[in-house]
C-alpha cells in the first residue's frame, strides 16, 4: 500500500470512528457512554427562546456584555463547587473528537455544573476522573470539617466573622497562598484599595507574626483576573444604557464596584429601588445552599432576564395588604414590613452559575440589614414557570402519587402563585432571631432548611388568607393547594446536604402526623384531606418561626430529625411508584441566545 492509500484509509476510519462512537477507550475513572445515557435518557432538555425584539440597540448591546460576563460566574461557579472542575472539563475538551461518548460527557458536565453528578439512585459521584465531593466545595481547604475549624474559630472569635462571612473563601496558611494572593494585590491596586487591611493580615503572615492555620480571602481577590474581566465589562453595559435607562445603568454601575469590593449594598439598593425598562439581571453571589459544611458560603449566579411589562404590572397591582399579612402571622407580628415589594414577571434570556436549570423564582437580597432599609425584589421566570412540557412532567407526577378524585386539582397556574407567595413569604415571618442574630448564621448549618420550609408555609398560609378575604377565587386556591401537596413528593431519599429536598420530606411526614395527607396502602396513593389543610399549615408555621426566633441550632437539628423519617412500606413505594411512571428525573436547560453567540 503506498503512503497516500494508506493516509486516505486511516482518515476513512478515523471518520467511522467518530461517526459512530467507535473512539478509543477512554482513560479509567470517565464513566462509560452506558452510564451516561442511563442518566441522558431521564434527562428533560428544554431551549428557551424569548422574543428579544422589543429590545434596543443599546439594550442588546448590554445584553451581550452580561453574557459575557454570565459566562465568566459560570466557570467561577464550577470552581468554587470543586477544586478540579476546571482542569477536568480541560482535559475532557480535549479527548473530544467529536465521539458519542466524549459528547454525552461534555453534556453532562454542563447539566452537572462539573464533574459530579447525581445519580439515578440520588447519589454525589464523580463521572470524571476527580475527587469526591466534600461538604466545603470549594470554598474551603480540602479535608476541611467542622470539627477542624469550630475550635479555631472559638478560640479566635476576632477571625471568625470574616472566616465565615457570606463573600470570603477559607483559606489555608501556606507561603504560596499568601505570596498569590499579595501578588493579586500589586496585580490589581484597585482590589488593593478596597480591601483595606488585607495587604497587612497578608504581610503579618507571611512574617510569621500571625501563625493562623487559616485565614479568610475575599472572592474578589480568590478569582480576581476573572472578576477584573467582569468589572470592566459590568461598567460597559452600563454605559450602553446609561441615556435610556438611567436606572438600571446606575445598578450596573454600582454592581460592578460591589463584586470587587465584596460589599453589595449600594447596588441591592439600586437594585431593589431601581425602576427598569425591559432589561433585568440577577448579579452576584447570594445564596448559600452548596455550602454543606456551614451554610454560610456564597456561590456566584447571573440571570439575564426580559422584563413583561403587561405582567409585571398586573401582578404588581395584585400585591396590596401585605403589612395585614405579616400580622396575622402565628410568629412575628408587629414587624413592619415594605409594603411595595417590587414584583416582576420575566422571561429568561441566560442563566448561569448557582441560578442556571429550573430555577423558577427569585427574592433578593438575603442580609437582613439590606431588606430592612431596601426592601426586597422578586423576580419570577414565566417561560420556566409556565413551560408546557415541564407542566406535563409536574401533572402527570401529582396525579401518579394521589387518588382519583384529586386528578384534576392541579392547573397550571397553581404552581405559578403558590412560587410567588413562595418568593414573598421569604421576606415575611421572622427576619432575626429574639437576640438579633442572623438566622442563617445562628442556626448553622440548618439555616437553609428553615427559611425555605418557612415560605412554603407561608405561601400556603397568604393563599389561605386571600382565599377568605375574597382576593383568589376557590378553584385557584385549590390549585395552589395541590401545588403545595406536589411540593413535597420525593423520587429518593433525600441526603442532609439537600436542603429544599429534607425540609420538603419533613413537610411530607408532619402532614401525614397531623391529617392533612393519608396514605392508602392497597394501591400506595395518597388522599388529600384539604378540611385539615389551613389547621396544619399554621401549626407547622408556627413551629418553623418560632424555632428561627429561638435561634438554637440544636433545636433546630432536633426538629429536623424528627420529620425525616424513611420507610420501606410507605416513603419506599410511593418514590417507587413515581420513579416508575415518571419519564424524566433531571432537567437540562439551553439558551438560544447563548447559542447564537457560537
Amino acid at each position: 500500500m503506498n503512503t497516500r492509500i494508506w493516509i486516505l484509509a486511516v482518515v476513512l476510519v478515523t471518520a467511522l470512528n467518530v461517526e459512530h462512537g467507535w473512539a478509543q477507550e477512554l482513560p479509567e475513572g470517565y464513566w462509560s457512554l452506558g452510564q451516561v445515557k442511563e442518566v441522558a435518557e431521564k434527562t428533560r432538555t428544554i431551549t428557551l427562546d424569548p422574543d428579544l425584539s422589543s429590545l434596543t440597540t443599546a439594550e442588546k448591546a448590554a445584553a451581550e456584555k452580561l453574557i459575557r460576563v454570565g459566562l465568566i460566574f459560570n466557570r467561577l461557579y464550577e470552581d468554587s463547587l470543586h477544586p478540579q472542575a476546571l482542569e477536568s472539563l480541560e482535559k475532557l475538551k480535549h479527548l473530544h473528537g467529536g465521539s458519542e461518548h466524549t459528547a454525552a460527557l461534555l453534556d453532562m458536565y454542563y447539566r452537572s455544573k462539573g464533574p459530579v453528578t447525581t445519580t439515578l439512585q440520588n447519589q454525589r459521584v464523580p463521572f470524571l476522573p476527580a475527587m469526591a465531593e466534600e461538604p466545603g466545595k470549594n470554598v474551603y481547604p480540602r479535608g476541611m470539617s467542622t470539627e477542624l475549624l469550630d475550635p479555631f474559630l472559638q478560640a479566635n472569635p476576632q477571625k471568625a466573622r470574616d472566616l465565615l462571612n457570606l463573600r470570603t473563601v477559607v483559606r489555608e496558611n501556606s507561603a504560596d497562598n499568601v505570596e498569590r494572593d499579595l501578588a493579586m494585590l500589586d496585580r490589581f491596586p484597585l482590589l488593593d484599595g478596597l480591601h483595606p487591611g488585607l495587604r497587612n493580615q497578608l504581610q503579618a503572615l507571611k512574617s510569621g507574626t500571625d501563625s493562623s492555620s487559616w485565614y479568610a480571602l475575599p472572592y474578589s481577590v480568590r478569582w480576581a483576573p476573572d472578576i477584573m474581566q467582569a468589572y470592566a465589562l459590568i461598567l460597559a453595559a452600563a454605559d450602553d444604557v446609561r441615556q435610556e435607562d438611567p436606572d438600571f445603568a446606575a445598578y450596573l454601575s454600582l454592581r460592578a464596584r460591589d463584586i470587587v469590593s465584596d460589599d453589595y449594598e449600594g447596588g441591592d439598593a439600586a437594585w431593589v429601588r431601581g425602576r427598569f425598562n425591559n432589561l433585568n439581571a440577577q448579579i452576584g453571589s447570594y445564596e448559600v445552599y452548596a455550602d454543606a459544611l456551614y451554610g454560610v458560603k456564597s456561590f456566584f449566579s447571573l440571570s439575564l432576564l426580559l422584563r413583561d411589562t403587561d405582567k409585571s404590572n398586573e401582578l404588581s397591582a395584585a400585591l396590596g395588604g401585605l403589612q395585614a399579612i405579616q400580622d396575622s402571622l402565628p410568629v412575628g407580628a408587629g414587624r413592619k414590613i415594605q409594603q411595595d415589594i417590587p414584583v416582576g414577571v420575566y422571561n429568561i434570556i441566560a442563566d448561569f452559575g448557582q441560578s442556571r436549570g429550573g430555577n423558577t423564582a427569585t427574592i433578593l437580597p438575603n442580609d437582613s440589614n439590606h431588606t430592612r432599609k431596601y426592601g426586597r425584589t422578586i423576580l419570577l421566570r414565566y417561560n420556566i414557570m409556565t413551560h408546557p412540557q415541564l407542566f406535563e412532567d409536574k401533572q402527570h407526577t401529582f396525579q401518579t402519587a394521589v387518588k382519583a378524585e384529586h386528578a384534576d386539582d392541579l392547573t397550571l397556574n397553581g404552581p405559578f402563585y403558590r412560587t410567588l407567595w413562595h418568593e414573598v413569604g421569604h421576606y415575611l415571618g421572622v427576619d432575626k432571631t429574639a437576640g438579633g442574630r442572623d438566622l442563617n448564621e445562628a442556626l448553622s448549618p440548618w439555616g437553609s432548611h428553615f427559611e425555605e420550609m418557612k415560605a412554603d408555609l407561608v405561601s400556603a398560609f397568604t393563599s389561605a388568607h386571600l382565599n377568605a378575604t375574597g382576593v383568589m377565587d376557590d378553584e385557584l386556591f385549590r390549585s395552589v393547594q395541590a401545588a403545595g401537596v406536589l411540593r413535597v413528593l420525593q423520587k429518593n431519599q433525600p441526603r442532609m446536604d439537600q436542603p429544599y429536598q429534607t425540609m420538603q420530606l419533613m413537610q411530607f411526614n408532619y402532614f401525614l402526623e397531623n391529617g392533612l395527607l393519608s396514605f392508602d396502602p392497597s394501591d400506595a396513593r395518597l388522599e388529600i384531606h384539604y378540611e385539615q389543610y389551613n389547621r396544619v399549615i399554621r401549626q407547622l408555621l408556627s413551629e418553623v418561626l418560632g424555632i428561627q426566633k429561638q435561634g438554637d441550632s440544636e433545636k433546630a437539628r432536633e426538629f429536623i430529625e424528627k420529620y425525616i423519617g424513611w420507610s420501606p412500606e410507605l416513603h419506599d413505594r410511593l418514590a417507587q411508584r413515581l420513579r416508575d411512571s415518571s419519564r424524566y428525573r433531571f432537567l437540562m436547560v439551553r439558551y438560544k441566545a447563548l447559542q447564537d453567540m457560537q
